[in-house]
């Protein structure tokens, strides 16, 4: 069972995340309070939470090197940190999403991210459309789509992810960023 879905035990966390209450994702949730599985995606949601804050130095350094060579998440979270802070060269982002991307969210996600921000958009999109049912995923190829000015390609995900996702709030904000698209370009 997907850990964000209604049912998951992460739903408040991750629609916390995604209304972008940051600081209420630090404050509030205590990994030790959810089940074992699911503490590393609590950890990520956290460390993202921390990035938009602006804190990547603190992300960076809660990290060790050993921890991002044993989970790729972490080392996802590092690299993406390190770019917020100071963006760069995406060959390390290129390489853990070749070893680690077919099938970890994480990486998807954040690699994604970065490749996306480096001016690699169609490499971010392949890397993104190997996700298995994401919601955030989905809202990041759509971002994608619209900053490449591809509204057509934006409104195929947005309703592709409604025939799964009915009202998820990730997917209401996707069709609200192709509707506000639409009316801009319309004017």
């Amino acid at each position: 069972m997907d850990p964000f879905s209604p049912e998951g035990e992460l739903v408040n966390i991750h629609t916390a995340f995604i209304q972008g209450q940051y600081n209420l994702v630090l404050s509030d949730y205590d990994s030790s309070d959810f089940s074992t599985s699911n503490r590393l995606p609590i950890r990520v949601l956290q460390d993202r939470a921390k990035c938009a804050l602006g804190q990547y130095d603190e992300v960076i350094s809660s990290i060790s090197d050993s921890e991002a060579k044993q989970t790729p998440d972490l080392a996802a979270v590092r690299l993406y940190a390190s770019f917020l802070r100071s963006p760069s060269s995406s060959d390390e982002v290129e390489m853990l999403a070749e070893q680690a991307g077919e099938e970890n969210l994480t990486v998807q996600l954040l690699c994604g991210t970065v490749l996306a921000r480096s001016g690699k958009q169609e490499q971010a999109l392949q890397l993104l459309q190997k996700h298995q049912g994401s919601l955030d995923a989905v809202a990041l190829l759509v971002q994608i789509h619209l900053s490449m000015n591809r509204t057509d390609l934006a409104i195929k995900e947005a309703k592709g992810a409604r025939s799964f996702a009915q009202d998820a709030l990730l997917v209401n904000l996707a069709e609200s960023w192709v509707g506000v698209r639409q009316v801009r370009d319309t004017q």
